[in-house]
């Protein structure tokens, strides 16, 4: 689908190519479901990983100054084999029990094929499609070999708990050592910053370039910012004195980052292995969650529209396209604004909401009724990009109620129903994205009136009719606002 997260934003898509259907006042709280799943028992010793490695070549975190490894710190978690697909699923997983480890001290149990289900169902080629739920569906083909994002993980958890858990974050990091309109470069210390501070950054790669065991080390070293990505790993640590002749390519520097893979453990070094500093490497991202919230209501999980303002158009066009000095200037563009009316009794402990940028601000407004007085406002920014929860300063109980967000120059929808293509291992297939929006539950401010996301003429209004980024985007859908209810 051509939308203006391609032409502005680029933010979350990770390789390849959402969600269980939307609450509404008439369902009850979901129960917290999950299949249990049996692994291995996670390395607690960076030696356990390298029992062929020439120790005379290279001593993996021999200096604490100038290496970390969160398997050192004792937030190991199990190396798990994949199958065919799915590795953005299976990546996320280890990033989140790492980040929940590390955070918390408890290993949690989450099968990254329920995530996968969660994503995509399957329907048949022939006969009558009935799509019951707001997620993808695909023709004849098993749903685990599908590739995905960071993106569809998070909508997949914002409002309905895996065992419990929901998703409390995702962070964009950014591109490294290479540029895409809208993400922003980062430096090798943001990396090494983010590792240490989550455990884990998932990063997209091609897992089929310049790999090699040398001296007992697997490593890889490429050249490519095509973004000829096609699998999903994490980063888990890094020794800047990995020897720069380690690569089937030489590296100019010493370096390289440990990555964990999602192979099983006959694959590489006991599952892990090298990628260089040198490497071109983007997409990089976080993702952590939540036992603190029993469930959540979000009409808008999947980010399929990012909705610029005009004015980030206009300077966007200036500059040649969203790059860096666009993102800078965020915040100095007009604010999209946009909301959603809930009638449901509870308690609410949360807001969750996606920004597009580093430092965006953001203002949310939790009113009574349908647009009445104002019960609370929360204002700030967050240092990336993604999903953000916004905790309410004391608990609210609410009935009939409305959330109001605004940002400047990006405010981020679902978008409407289509057909697009999903990505197995070997080629794409055809897929469907079901939406569900309703009229009267959501609207966004154009010229001071709120006008209501399905309206026919929503696109034509905001004046990006004929704009080949809206080219099938009949209506926004709603926008990407999850309430989580204590």
């Amino acid at each position: 689908m051509k939308n203006i997260s391609k032409a502005i934003s680029g933010a979350l898509a990770l390789t390849l190519i959402f969600s269980t259907s939307c609450a509404t006042q008439t369902e009850p709280t979901p129960a917290l479901t999950g299949t249990p799943e049996t692994t291995e028992v996670p390395f607690t010793n960076t030696d356990d990983l390298f029992p062929i490695g020439d120790k005379e070549y290279f001593v993996p975190f021999a200096d604490p100054a100038t290496s970390y490894c969160s398997i050192a710190e004792g937030y190991g978690v199990p190396v798990r084999e994949q199958g065919m697909g799915g590795c953005y699923c299976y990546a996320s997983v280890t990033a989140m029990q790492t980040n929940y480890l590390k955070a918390h001290g408890e290993l949690i149990d989450l099968n990254p094929v329920d995530i996968i289900n969660r994503i995509y169902g399957s329907v048949p080629k022939d006969g009558e499609q009935v799509y019951d739920e707001e997620k993808f569906y695909v023709y004849d083909t098993n749903v685990t070999d599908l590739g995905g994002g960071v993106d569809q993980v998070t909508g997949a958890m914002v409002a309905d708990p895996l065992n419990g858990y929901l998703v409390s974050e995702t962070n964009v990091i950014g591109n490294y050592l290479c540029e895409y309109p809208g993400i922003p470069t980062i430096s090798e210390d943001v990396i090494k910053d983010a590792v240490r501070n989550y455990g884990a950054v998932c990063l997209s790669l091609n897992y089929t370039k310049d790999c090699k065991m040398i001296n007992g080390y697997y490593t890889q070293n490429y050249q490519d910012n095509a973004g000829n990505s096609n699998h999903v790993s994490v980063i888990v640590g890094w020794d800047d004195n990995f020897p720069a002749d380690g690569f089937k390519t030489p590296a100019s520097r010493n370096g390289a980052w440990l990555v964990q893979n999602s192979f099983g453990e006959y694959w590489g070094n006991m599952g892990y292995y090298w990628v260089s500093y040198d490497m071109p490497i983007p997409g990089l991202s976080t993702i952590s969650v939540t036992k603190e919230y029993s469930y959540g209501v979000s009409y808008g999980k999947f980010p399929e529209v990012y909705l610029p303002s005009a004015d980030l158009v206009a300077l966007s066009e200036q500059n040649g396209g969203a790059n860096q000095a666009v993102l800078d200037a965020i915040n100095t563009c007009n604010t999209v604004t946009s909301a959603t009316v809930y009638d449901k009794n509870g308690t609410i402990g949360a807001i969750g909401i996606w920004t597009d940028a580093p430092g965006q601000n953001y203002e949310i407004q939790v009113l009574d009724g349908k647009f009445g007085k104002v019960l609370t406002t929360l204002t700030g920014s967050f240092e990336f990009g993604g999903y953000h929860l916004v905790k309410l300063d004391e608990p609210l109980k609410v009935k009939k109620f409305t959330v109001v967000v605004k940002t400047p120059g990006v405010g981020i929808f679902e978008g409407c129903p289509h057909e697009c293509t999903a990505g197995t291992i070997t080629n794409k297939v055809p897929c469907h994205y079901e939406v569900k929006s309703a009229p009267g539950r959501s609207f966004i401010e154009i010229d001071g009136e709120w006008v209501d996301v399905t309206d026919e003429n929503v696109i034509s209004r905001l004046g990006y009719a004929g704009m080949p980024e809206f080219e099938e985007v009949a209506i926004l859908g709603d926008p990407c606002i999850t309430v989580l209810f204590v």
